[in-house]
């Protein structure tokens, strides 16, 4: 008889601990309910859409490489005596690199002098006979012949004396190519021979880049949405402004130079066109073959309606972007929108607003369609 009473106990215990959890959830839920309803609007920044002007600015990607590049060889043949330069030191136009084997050439030049000094010798003595044999034969005592003979001898005297001349001016050059000078300003690289050896004309000394400035070559596709413009059709006469992103001088100063070449083809297996640039290098901060990024302005933009990119969320849609504006009872309300290319002053919207549209600039998790915000003055620090 205990045991079948003991059941509904048992069962009244059992309800008991089922009901009270919720009639709990229940109780406790209500004043979240309440309270969430009793939130003040969430603050935030709102702005009035207003066209404006804008710089419109793209980045590509680019190499760099030595403004001029020189290898440095040999002229003359003979023993290489002493090298005069550090290797990886810069370098002035006309500074002193190698030191050849003079003594061969300073023989040449001082034999080139020894007959060219015979030829002027010789020079002399035939103008002299001349001057008696033409004297004489207008006095009718000398033959035409011999007239003739003495104006040959001059003349042939004369071309001597040139062609002495000329043998000396190249025993001269030979000997001036035995001191081998930079040819341009730059950093050196390594020596190719060592002071001793034997080289030949040809033979390679060493190279010299010049690096200050430097040039930067860099390409686009050619269904860049910008391809057309002149920004990025430079010529020589027509050049277009441009910078190095994110790498600055020693003294933080931004590297800016000038694109002035286009090519005329388009190169096959890219599809895209090249372009050049030659930029400042302030402490030689870029070094060839390395790859940077160069941002010039590609277009110029008027009337354009102009957002930070704060304001732009994602859509329900994929692939879809959207904003939210805020009507005159301050309520949100989500609008789609296309995008245009980012300016300097933000993102250029190309539909979906209008002049006078009040938009949030911030803060998009605490907006929902439909419901009221409290704009606040982006100008001003505002805290929620």
């Amino acid at each position: 008889m205990s045991s079948i009473c003991a059941l509904p106990a048992l069962t009244a215990r059992r309800l008991v601990a089922a009901v009270v959890p919720a009639a709990l959830l229940l109780v406790t839920s209500l004043p979240a309910t309440a309270q969430q309803g009793n939130q003040p609007p969430p603050k935030v920044p709102v702005i009035q859409i207003e066209p404006s002007s804008a710089s419109v600015y793209k980045e590509y990607t680019g190499q760099t490489e030595a403004n001029r590049f020189v290898e440095v060889r040999a002229q003359v043949n003979g023993i290489l005596e002493s090298r005069d330069y550090v290797e990886g030191a810069r370098v002035a136009t006309g500074d002193a690199l190698f030191q050849i084997d003079d003594r061969p050439f300073r023989a040449a030049v001082n034999e080139a002098e020894a007959d060219l000094s015979s030829a002027r010798a010789t020079l002399a003595a035939a103008q002299r006979d001349w001057r008696r044999i033409n004297s004489l034969f207008d006095r009718g005592v000398a033959s035409e012949k011999q007239r003739d003979d003495a104006r040959s001898a001059l003349e042939t005297a004369q071309a001597a004396v040139q062609v002495a001349e000329a043998q000396l001016e190249s025993a001269q050059i030979d000997l001036d190519y035995t001191s081998v000078s930079a040819p341009i300003p730059g950093i050196t690289s390594r020596r190719a021979v060592d002071p001793g050896n034997l080289i030949s004309v040809g033979d390679r000394l060493v190279s010299i880049e010049e690096i200050d400035p430097i040039q930067v070559t860099l390409s686009y596709p050619v269904d860049d949405p910008f391809a057309e413009t002149a920004a990025l059709n430079p010529s020589p006469e027509r050049t277009t402004p441009a910078e190095i992103a994110g790498i600055t001088g020693p003294d933080g100063e931004t590297i800016t130079g000038n694109l002035d070449y286009r090519s005329a083809s388009i190169e096959r297996g890219t599809n895209s066109i090249e372009l050049r640039g030659v930029f400042d290098n302030p402490g030689d901060v870029l070094r060839p073959n390395r790859y940077v990024r160069v941002r010039l302005k590609v277009d110029e933009v008027q009337d354009a309606v102009i957002i930070p990119e704060t304001a732009i969320g994602t859509g329900a849609e994929p692939n879809s972007t959207v904003v939210y504006v805020i009507d005159d009872e301050n309520k949100a309300s989500q609008r789609r929108v296309t995008l245009g290319p980012m300016s300097e002053q933000g993102r250029i919207i190309r539909s979906g607003l209008e002049p006078g549209d009040r938009l949030v600039i911030d803060g998009l998790l605490k907006v929902r369609p439909g419901a009221p915000v409290d704009p606040q003055d982006p100008s001003e620090n505002n805290g929620d």
